[in-house]
C-alpha cells in the first residue's frame, strides 16, 4: 500500500514537470524547507526552543531518497514517451 501511494505520487510528480529531474529535485526541495520550517515551528511551540535532534537525519535521508526515486520517476516517464 505504501509503497503504492510513493509510486503513484512519483509518477505525478514525474508528469506535472514533464519529465523533467531538475524539477522535480526543485520541488522535493521546496518541500523539505517547507517541512523544515514546520518542524521548527513544533518545536518552539511545544519546547520553546528549536534544537537539533536525531530524527534530522533520517528526515534528511528520507527526502533525499525520493527525489532520488523522482529521477528515477522521469526517467520512466521519458522513455514512456518515445
Amino acid at each position: 500500500m505504501i509503497n503504492e501511494m510513493i509510486e503513484k505520487s512519483g509518477t505525478v510528480l514525474a508528469k506535472a514537470c514533464e519529465g523533467n529531474p531538475v524539477l522535480t529535485t526543485c520541488t522535493i526541495f521546496i518541500f523539505y524547507v517547507f517541512f523544515t520550517i514546520l518542524e521548527a515551528g513544533i518545536e518552539n511551540l511545544i519546547f520553546g526552543e528549536q534544537f537539533e535532534h536525531w530524527l534530522d537525519p533520517i528526515f534528511n535521508g528520507c527526502f533525499i531518497a525520493y527525489s532520488a526515486y523522482a529521477v528515477c520517476a522521469c526517467a520512466k516517464h521519458n522513455t514512456r514517451d518515445v
